[in-house]
């Protein structure tokens, strides 16, 4: 069993692009995309409903997230084998802070041109 993200709070999302084919190890049955005329709109399932939603551009190469949130049932598990790789090949500037097993822990998660640090909040 995987120790799961209750709550995820993005606090700074700027120009965070992730490689599309970061996600290429989730099933096709986790990645949705939504044409409307020449926009492409990707959803990333990560945990229950939670995810990444985006805007492919660059010929489908890229994901311009303009939503990231993870929580719930697996959320420890995507997180650590799906989002934090991908993460680690992005360009751009996020910010969240997520609150662990109901508040067993809280982590801060910083992401400056693919490089990701996590830090303990104290509270």
């Amino acid at each position: 069993m995987s120790y799961n993200i209750s709550a995820w709070k993005t606090k700074q999302l700027k120009d965070l692009v992730i490689p599309f084919e970061s996600f290429a190890e989730l099933g096709s049955d986790r990645i949705e995309t939504i044409i409307e005329g020449a926009k492409t709109t990707v959803i990333i399932y990560l945990s229950e409903d939670a995810g990444i939603t985006g805007i492919l551009s660059d010929e489908n190469r890229n994901i311009l997230v303009g939503e990231i949130n993870l929580y719930g049932d697996f959320s420890g598990h995507d997180y650590g084998d799906f989002l934090l790789p991908a993460l680690k090949t992005s360009t751009g500037i996020l910010e969240a802070v997520l609150v662990w097993e109901g508040g067993d822990s809280i982590t801060r998660l910083i992401v400056n041109d693919g490089e990701v640090t996590e830090q303990d909040v104290e509270l």
